[in-house]
Parts: C-alpha cells; structure tokens; sequence
C-alpha cells in the first residue's frame, strides 16, 4: 500500500511538472535520470534545458551532452541512450566508452561527439561507423592505432583530434556507399587516397612522427580545399619542404606550417587546379630572396603570411578578375611599380614598400596600409574612401579608407571630394535585364549602384576591375522601357538616367530667356556634363551647355554672339551624334512648346515650328505631318511624260504604256510573242520577250510557243541526258541506250557472260562479274583451285590423291611435293591422282593451272609402313599393339602410355557450362579443364586474317538418351523395352526413346536397362556479311565401352567418357591460299584443400615430349597433386569425308597447354578426334590421415575420359556446355542435368 501511494505521489509530481514546463515524455525523462545518475552529470532545472536539447513542443529529447566526473568509470552502453528514439545529437565528455557503442545504428542519431573517452577506445576504430552527419572523437588514447577511412565511409563529416592516427585506405565494398565530403584528423601519414571520390574538404594536422615517405601519395587526393599544419607540438622550429606542385586535383590549398628555404623554385605551369594557394607562418620560404613558386595560372590566388620574401615578386602577372594576390607582413623591401595585371585585388599589407601609387594601380583594388608610401593617391580610390567593408578583403567595420592607413600620403583625407566621377552605361539585355556600367573612377562596389533607387543586382562580373562590369537586376525588366535611372551612393549620391532605346533628341519645350539664355526640356540629352558630346546651335549661333541632365539643358551664347529676335530661326542640337532640328520663335521670353502632329514624321520628310505647331515639308512630300509623297513619272524625254508613250498616275509614279510600247518609261516598243491560246502568252508555258517576239518556255515544254511538252528522260549525271550512254526521246522520255548500256537512264552494263556461268553475279554498275570465292577470270570460269584432302603415298613413292577444287579448265596443271614433280595420272574437277617420288616425313605440295599457284603448307605427310613403338614404351605397365601402336595397359594401369593407376581413384564429377564452353572434370580439389578457345584464318605465312572466340557464345539445342536392354525371366512371359538415338555431326536433330518394365501374378520378368550414351547439342553462330557461319557442338557422355572408327583408324571409348564433336558449315575464305586453326584449351587449377588430401600437394607439369606429327598420335600429360590429365590426338582429320594429315601444336603455359591444330582449306567439313582421361600416379596416396581405419572413410574415384571429336566444315562452330552431375542409385545410372546460368 505505501508504494501504491508513492507511484502515485511520484506520478502527480510528474504531471505536474509536465503540465507547467517542457520536460521529456516519462519514459525519456526517466531515462536521463538513469544517466544522470549513473554518471553523476548535473542537469539544472527540469532537464530541459543546459545539457539536454528537447522538442519545444513535445519534449522529447533532441540532444545531450553527457560530462562525466571522477568519481564514476561506469561506461557508456547502448541501453543508455536507446531509451531517447528521437536523439539527433549526443556529446560525451570524460566518459569511459562501453565497446561496440560507436558502431551501433542509433534510429534518430545524426551526430555524435565523443571528447577524452578515459582510454576506452584504445583499439581505434576497427569496423565500419554507422550513418550520422558528424561524428567526432578527441582524445589520447587513439594515439599510433590504425584508421582505415573505408570505416569513415557512413559519416558526412568526421574528425579525430589530439590523437595522432595512421591512415590506410582499402577498396571500397560493393555494399558502402562512401558519403564522406569533410575530413579533419591528427594523422602521422598521407594515405593512397586514389580510391576514394572528390572530398569538399580535407584538414590534416601532421606532428614530428609524419611519415615523409607518405608525401607520394599527396598527389592522390582530390577535394575543394585541403589544410595541412605540420610540425604540431614541435618547440624546436621545425620546418617543412613544400610539395603542392605535385597535386593536380585540389582547388584551395592552406599551408599552416613554416617552410623550409627551397634550392631552387617550384614550377607550377602545369598546376592548373588550383584556384588559390595560401601560406601562413611560412618563415624563410624564398630563393634567393624571391618568391619560390614560378609560372603561377593567373587563375590562381596567391597568399602568404608572415615570413621572408625580400624581393617584390612579379605581381602583375598573377591572378585576373576573379582572382588576387595577398602579401602581408612578409618583408617586402622595394619601390612600388607600375601595375599592368588584372587581378580582383593586390594586398600588401605591413611591408617596407616605398615610392608613390601609379594611376596603373586603377586596374585592381589595392590594399597597401603599414607601408612606406608617399605622394597622392588617385583619384579612382579617394573617390571611395567612404566605401564599406567588402568581405574577404577589408577587416570588419574597415573602409577603404583604411587600406591606404600606415603611409605619408599628401591626400589621405576621409572627406576628399570626388569630380571625376564619369559613369556610363548601355542596356546588354532586355529580360532579364542586363546592363553594362563603365567609365572613369566608377568604383570597385556595385553594392553603391541600385536601378530606378531600389534595385540592386542578383549578379555581377568583373570585365575590368573598376573600369567595367556587367550587371544583372535583381527584379524587373526593361522590356516596354525607354530610359531607366540608377542612384549612385558614392562618391557623390547623385541619380543619373540613360536610355534603353536609340533615339534622337526628344524636344518639348525651348524657352528663349533673353538673347544669350536658353532653357530645353525633353529627353535623350546628356545624363550629366560631359557624359557626351553635346553641341546646339539657334541661327547658326553656338550655345554653350551650362548644365545638363537626361531631361533639361541649359545652355548661354558668348555675349560677342546674341540671338537675333525673330519669328522663325533654326534650332539644331546634336547629342553624341544624334540631330535633332526644329524651327523656333527666339523673341525674348518666347516659350517654343507646340508639338507637331508625329513630329513631321523625320527630318527627311519636314521640319517642325514649335511655336505653331504647324510642319514645313520637304519637296517631295505633303500633308499635315509630311508623311505622303508627291510621285513623277519615269521618262526618257526631259519635256515628254512617259517618254509621250503613256499616262502619269501621279498617286504612285507608274506609267500606263499606250498600245504597242512596254517598260517602266514606255520608251521600249512591244512585241506580241506567239502561241496566245485562251489568252495565255507562250500558252502559259513560257515567258515573252517582248522586244523580240520570241518564248523562253519553262523546263517542261518547247516549240516556238511552248505548246509541246518536254519530258526529260532519266539519267545518272545531272547535265547528260541517258548517263551519256544513249539518246534522249524527249517528247516520250524514253532512252535509247548503246550497247552493252542498258536500263531507263543506260546506266547498268551488260556482262561478257550475263550470268556470269553461274559461278558469280554481274555487278551491272561496271559490267564486270563478281566471281564467288572458287573463281575468277571476266567470265568467272577460273577456277581458284586448292586441295582439301590428301591420300598420300609410301615413303617409297607410289599413288597419292588429292582431292579439292580444280574446277574445268586445267591449263598447264601441274603438281609437287616439296619442289618434286608429281606425275599426273588423272584428274577431274575434284580430283588429282599422280605418282609421288619418294620421300619421308610432313611436305607442303604446289598445285599450278590457268596461271595460279596454289601452296598447301605441311598437308603432306608420307605413310610410313612400319611403325613399332608406343608412347613411352608404355611405361612399363602395359604392352604395345605393334598394329595400333596403342598401349594395352596391364590390370589398374591407364592413360595413353599406362602412366596412371585407375584402380581406387577419387571419385571424379563432370560438369559443362552453357556459354562457356568448358568441360570441367573435378577431383577431389583439382579442377581439370577442356574448352575450345578461337577459331583463326590464317595465310600461308601463318598471318591472323580472321578471329573468332569461341569461350561464351554457345545456346542450348537439345539434350538426349539412348539406352539398350538386356532381360532375364522366370517364367515363359517377359517385357522388354529397347531405346535408340541419332545424330548427325552436321546437324542438330536426334531421337530418343524410353524403356519401361512390367509384371503380372502369373509370370516374372526384369528387365535392366542400361544406357549407352547421352548427348547435348548447343549452337553459335559467327561471321558477317560476306560470311554466315553456324557451328553445332555434340557433347555425348559415353556410358557403355565403344570402338569408334575414325580416319581409317581404330581406337576404344571407355566407359563414363565424354566425346565432343564440334561442327563448322559454310566458312567462307578470304583467299583461297587460307587455312583454319582451331584452338583448344586443356588447363588445370586447385581449390583450396579443404578435403584432408595434404599428402599428395604437388605442382603442376605438363609433359608433352609424345607431341609430334611424325607418329599415328599425338599426346599431352597434365600433373597435379598427384592426378593425371592426359590427352590424345590423332594426326588425321576427315576433310570433305576424306582421311587427311592433320598437324598441331602445342604450348606450355602456367597452368594450361593451348593445342593448336592446323585445319586443311576445308570446302565443306573437317572432323577432328582428340581424348582426354584423369587418372592418378602410383605415388597417389588414397587417405591422408593415416590414424583412420575404417575403410568406409576411403575415399574411391571413378575415371573419367575425355574424348572429343571436332568437326569443323568452312563455316566456324563451337561447342556449348550443361553442367552435369553423375552418380549410381540402385545399380542403375540415373543422371541429374543441371542447367547453371552464369
């Protein structure tokens, strides 16, 4: 019961003191007390207020500042601070920091300041900081730790202060979106900044520990401005080599360090990025007393404070109109020049510059107190001595008064009158509106200019410093405007008003006062005395301009030269080039104020009396304000009108010609042209002459009076009718083409042999045939022979065939083999049968016809009759099939030359990407690799003419199963099922049937189907428009043993193989003289070794010593970690069906062997059969971990081989991969594809 009342008590003082101030929400105000307390902080009044920032109007908290005392090491943990949800700012003081509490995500926090964390935070900052726009920690105890700045990526502005830090710089993760604009730290390094975006600013504060080895990396960094301060805490003097030259993307550079005396100067003329250069305290930073930056961008400032520079550097050469130069206090010892730069402002401040200010100095605002200058200053600053203080130049509360303080000047008076002050101005734009002030002594400050008395500027540039500026109004707009005024503060606060439009002057009133005296109003008239150039004169008697404004003139005669009083006397006045005239009355006191009606027009057509406001007109022209002229008649007869062959209209000049005579004067006589049909001259096709009577008729008619029509016939050239190759029927628009010319305009020409004899197309435009890539000749009946295919002979000598193209015309055939003549037996379009002379070994054969040498480079290779040996003499482990001169290995021996064990192998899987094109055997960590790479065209030289990669342009066709079955029974009734497939190297089609099993009560049957094989065919195609090649890539995984027949030999498929066969179709040569070259890929890599198999860690060898193409075969062997990779080619390819030499090449990389084989000139097909097997070496141990007994744990690997045929036909093709995964269930193979797309 008596807590019950004091909950109560507690709760009504709480509402209470809610109800009668602005305090926290309960839960909020419970929990400052909770920090109160736990930190002994003091939090005067109700909370609110100093310490704690809260909602005015709900009191949440907003922002704390918590300030520990020495009595308490209770740290700072998130549960302290999660109970305020709307905390934007949080500052800590003397206050133990509980880990982790920087890197939580606060859900309200913007900005956290952590000061003296009482050695908290010793391990620096170690992760990636939470977002917040400030983040701030000084203390001691971050001193020497590391701060990578990808942790300060989340934070917009972040500084660290008293503890000097390391900074390293990672790459920026995919998963930060680095927002940081300002950074502020106690660094003892320049870190690689070349990863991270532009900054807004930079502050780096270096003490004795920098590391000058960092300086390197000062070039990468990219910011708006950037300050450095070197040598903190140093009492020994230390200074610093300047190094600013060598950055090119930082806009503001401040040096607060003093700067060691350089040998020689620092040549900037590449520095184009800086927009200002400031030193402060830079001691002894000269060269030989002179400034030691050289070639400054004049859009550089320049500034420097306190130190030594002697010598006035060359000033006027730096710096333009948005752009100065500071030297205050640096010592300057010398006589003030005159100045011929540009710049905003020179300050020169507190140095021992002597002489006297040239008026050169107007083109700048100077700055040049505390010196040691005398005689006047001009004019262009004493006008402005009263000008207030312009930021970034002045001190506050200074006028320019100010900057000429500190001399021995015989004019510094703050109330010096100004009568030089000669503005102008002219209107650059209507809206928005734009005007151009300039002139003399028109001051540095557009601040003192405002339009019509009110209007000041939203912008201002600086063509010529105090000489011109181009100003934007504020508001308004000039357009419907003739004249505006503008009120100038200083020098004299006087309002002058200039036109907008280009007018003469505009008189209303001109009033004779006395015989020397005359008063004008109207407008247009000189703003101010000698603004122009005004000249007025009254009966050709001058007078004098005594006063002037936009509005009124007064003007006095000499008293040798009065007016004369009369009734009507000229008045003429002439305002910077414009006239104006009036007649006036100029008896004394006359007022000359009565306008005339528009003025009489212009002074071309009257002259207005102001006194009577009636116009005189000119000759030529009449009415009330002379706008209407009086017209004559043109003639050639000074006494005749119209030349006395016609009539005068008088109202607009034109003569009305009598019957008979033409022209303008009718002195001309007229003659009728023919062909007057419905009224219409030349039958209204035409044009008459009339002085000749004849028709110019118009382009589509002709005759005398252009009554037939001309139809031009079609042509190529615009001046020649029929291409110039015919005659033009123009009445019809017909050609008439010559021979062979042919077409509506004769523009084709006829071919020699229009169809070219089928082996070509006529380019009609030349009347040449286009022969196809297998002839040539006019007519195309050249056959442009080559061999695809040879049958060679014995090294004996004997019959050799040699099939290709020969086409039908064989003159002069002749054929060698290697320089040695083949005796022609036969031949025919395809083929050549000859008796070769002995020889040995790979040849390259020259076939000749019709005048066209034809070379086959290495396609030669003599039969050899007798070869006895197998690759290694099989290793030992096997023995040689003298016949196929293959290994027949002995029981668990395998590969090519029984090099490998297959007995107890890790278990190998398969998979084959889609668009990649590779074949991957994996075992255990070892990945083996097979892809095709490109397919090249190369000349007899061996010259790349074409490339195509063949790595990752493959698509999906088809994936399917063959099967055959095999039953045993029990009983009389059985089923059986039995499945087939098909496919062709040439095409992408195939078939597939399924088995099944059944069973009844009366009988019992099984029936075990097993596959043979599974395919997949994938296609690309590659080429352009002179070449449309397709490629089909088969990848058949051989389940059961097979005996394949290839080129006329024999050789065995193993089980759980795959075979690849590769298609290319209607390749088309760039020159017949070219071959293929197909690429291919077998390499090797490591996973890390996660699988205990540490034992057979080995490196990588490639043994390709059984490469040649001299023997039936050729072999590669890849080793690693104890496995085997080998692969077999034979040197045989079918081209166009026929069994042919095929060599290759092979190159050792790193981890890879690149197989090059050398296609023959291929006119439709060529297959290629290479294999490939992963085995183990006898010194493949199967368990690393000896300590295991249990034979379960062994780990057994099924072989794999590789066997891949290629089919390449004149057109490219490659193969494409799915990715496999095998494995046996229930003594069946059951075979899972998955499909990866990547």
């Amino acid at each position: 019961m008596v807590i019950c009342k004091f909950n109560f008590i507690y709760l009504l003082l709480l509402f209470l003191k809610l109800v009668f101030s602005i305090s926290p929400p309960p839960s909020e105000y419970l929990c400052v007390s909770k920090i109160k307390t736990k930190f002994s902080t003091t939090y005067s009044g109700d909370l609110c207020g100093t310490g704690v920032d809260c909602d005015p109007q709900t009191g949440s908290v907003l922002g704390i500042s918590i300030i520990g005392s020495s009595i308490t090491t209770q740290e700072l943990l998130v549960s302290d601070i999660i109970c305020l949800p709307l905390l934007e700012n949080l500052q800590t003081q003397n206050v133990y920091i509980g880990y982790g509490f920087i890197y939580f995500s606060f859900p309200s926090l913007k900005s956290m300041t952590i000061k003296d964390s009482m050695f908290s935070m010793s391990e620096g900052i170690t992760r990636v900081l939470p977002k917040l726009n400030y983040f701030e920690i000084s203390s001691n105890d971050l001193n020497g730790t590391e701060l990578n700045l990808m942790f300060i990526g989340n934070v917009r502005k972040f500084k660290i202060g008293a503890s000097f830090v390391k900074l390293i710089v990672d790459k920026i993760p995919s998963t930060l979106n680095f927002t940081t604009v300002e950074i502020s730290v106690f660094a003892l390094n320049y870190p690689d900044f070349s990863n991270l975006p532009r900054f807004k600013t930079v502050a780096l504060f270096f003490n004795d520990g920098f590391d000058f080895a960092s300086i390197s990396n000062f070039s990468t960094i990219s910011t708006d401005e950037m300050n450095i301060t070197h040598n903190i805490g140093t009492t020994t003097g230390l200074t610093t080599h300047f190094y600013g030259e060598t950055n090119f993307k930082i806009n503001t550079l401040n040096i607060l360090s003093k700067l060691s005396t350089p040998l020689f100067a620092h040549d900037f003329s590449k520095n184009i990025n800086y927009g200002t250069i400031r030193f402060t305290n830079i001691g002894y930073f000269n060269v030989y007393g002179n400034f030691p930056i050289v070639n400054i961008q004049k859009n550089t400032s320049i500034e420097a404070f306190f130190g030594k520079i002697p010598n006035l550097p060359p000033i006027s050469e730096w710096g333009d109109q948005n752009h100065h130069v500071s030297l205050v206090a640096v010592g300057i010892n010398a006589q003030l020049p005159n100045y011929t730069g540009s710049a905003e402002f020179i300050k020169l401040k507190g140095n021992q510059l002597y002489g006297t200010i040239d008026e050169s100095w107007c083109n700048t605002e100077l700055i040049i107190q505390n010196n040691q200058l005398t005689g006047s200053i001009p004019s262009c600053f004493t006008c402005y001595f009263k000008n207030l203080e312009v930021i970034g130049i002045d001190e506050p509360g200074d006028t320019m008064f100010k900057r000429f303080s500190g001399n021995n000047f015989t004019n510094y008076n703050i109330s010096i009158g100004c009568k030089t002050f000669l503005p102008k101005v002219t209107v650059l734009q209507l809206n928005p509106p734009q005007i151009k002030v300039f002139g003399k002594d028109i001051g540095y400050d557009p601040r003192n200019w405002l339009v019509n008395g009110t209007i000041g500027f939203s912008d201002y540039k600086k063509v010529s410093i105090g000489r011109e500026y181009h100003l934007t109004l504020s508001s308004g707009s000039f357009i419907g405007v003739d004249y505006f005024s503008i009120l100038f503060l200083l020098p004299n606060n006087n309002i002058y008003t200039f036109p907008i439009l280009d007018k003469i002057p505009q008189l209303t009133s001109i009033t004779v006062f006395s015989d020397t005296t005359i008063t004008i109003e109207g407008s247009y008239f000189s703003s101010y005395m000698n603004h122009q150039i005004q000249r007025i004169t009254v009966g050709g008697v001058n007078c004098y301009t005594e006063s002037t404004s936009f509005f009124q003139i007064q003007c006095r005669s000499l008293s040798s030269e009065t007016f004369s009083a009369l009734n009507s006397q000229l008045f003429e006045i002439n305002v910077g080039g414009k006239i104006n005239q009036v007649s006036i009355n100029t008896n004394v006191v006359s007022t000359n104020d009565a306008l005339c009606l528009n003025g009489c027009t212009d002074l071309k057509h009257g002259l207005c009396n102001m006194y009577s406001g009636k116009c005189t007109c000119n000759q030529g022209y009449y009415g009330a304000d002379c706008f209407n002229k009086t017209f004559t008649c043109p003639s050639n007869s000074s006494t005749l009108i119209c030349s006395g062959n016609g009539v005068c209209n008088i109202n607009n000049g034109d003569c009305t010609c009598y019957s008979g005579y033409g022209s303008s004067d009718c002195s001309i006589p007229f003659v009728d042209c023919p062909g007057i049909n419905n009224g219409l001259i030349c039958s209204g096709f035409g044009t008459c002459n009339n002085l000749t009577g004849v028709c110019t008729c118009d382009e589509n008619h002709q005759s005398s009076n252009c009554s037939i029509p001309l139809i031009k016939c079609s042509s190529k050239l615009s001046n020649v009718d029929c291409s110039g190759f015919g005659n033009c029927e123009n009445t019809t628009g017909i050609c008439l083409c010559t021979y062979p010319n042919f077409g509506i305009d004769c523009s084709y020409i006829e071919c020699s042999s229009p169809n070219c004899n089928l082996n070509g197309i006529c380019d009609l435009t030349i009347g040449k045939c286009n022969c196809n890539s297998l002839y040539t000749g006019q007519d195309c009946l050249t056959p442009l022979h080559f061999v695809s295919s040879v049958v060679p002979s014995l090294e004996e000598g004997g019959d050799a065939m040699f099939y290709g193209h020969f086409g039908e015309i064989h003159s002069n055939l002749s054929l060698k083999i290697d320089n040695l003549p083949c005796v022609i037996k036969y031949n025919s379009s395809n083929l050549i049968n000859c008796t070769a002379s002995p020889g040995k070994g790979i040849k390259s054969i020259t076939v000749s016809q019709n005048n066209i040498v034809w070379i086959g480079k290495d396609i030669y290779k003599y039969s050899i009759k007798d070869l006895t040996f197998c690759p290694n003499d099989c290793s030992n482990n096997g023995k040689c099939n003298k016949t196929t001169l293959e290994c027949e290995c002995y029981p668990n021996f395998g590969s090519f030359d029984c090099s490998g064990l297959i007995d107890n192998l890790p278990k190998s899987n398969i998979t084959i990407k889609t668009n990649s094109s590779t074949t991957i055997i994996k075992n255990q960590e070892i990945n083996f690799q097979i892809y095709y790479k490109q397919l090249l065209e190369v000349d007899y030289n061996g010259k790349i003419i074409k490339q195509y990669s063949l790595n990752n342009n493959w698509n999906s066709n088809k994936s399917l199963s063959s099967s055959s079955s095999s039953s045993s029974s029990s009983s009389s009734s059985s089923s059986s099922s039995s499945s087939s497939s098909s496919s062709s190297s040439s095409s992408s089609s195939s078939s597939s049937s399924s088995s099944s099993s059944s069973s009844s009560s009366s009988s019992s049957s099984s029936t075990v189907t097993e596959l043979e094989q599974i395919e997949h065919i994938f296609i690309q195609s590659i080429g352009d428009n002179n070449n449309q090649c397709k490629i089909i890539s088969n990848v058949k995984e051989i389940i059961k043993k097979q005996e394949i027949n290839f080129a006329d030999t024999i050789f065995k498929l193993e089980p759980n193989s795959i075979k690849l066969t590769i298609t290319i179709q209607n390749y088309t040569y760039q020159n017949n003289l070219n071959t293929l070259k197909l690429e291919m890929v077998a390499s090797v890599d490591q996973d890390d070794n996660e699988n205990g198999n540490d034992c057979n860690e080995n490196e990588t060898n490639f043994d390709t010593s059984n490469s040649n193409d001299l023997s039936v075969f050729n072999y590669i062997k890849i080793s690693k970690n104890n496995k085997l990779f080998s692969g077999r080619f034979i040197n045989r390819i079918l081209s166009d069906g026929v069994s042919t030499f095929l060599s290759s090449t092979t190159i050792k990389l790193s981890d890879s062997v690149i197989i090059s084989l050398n296609l023959p000139h291929c006119k439709n097909e060529c297959v290629i059969d290479p294999d490939f097997s992963v085995l183990v070496t006898p010194g493949f141990q199967q368990n690393c971990e000896k300590d295991k007994n249990n034979e379960n744990n062994k780990k057994y690997v099924i072989p794999v081989a590789v066997v891949v045929s290629v089919v390449g036909a004149t057109v490219i093709a490659g193969g494409a991969y799915i990715f496999y995964r095998k494995r046996f269930v229930e003594n069946q193979l059951k075979i899972r594809l998955r499909v990866l797309n990547n």
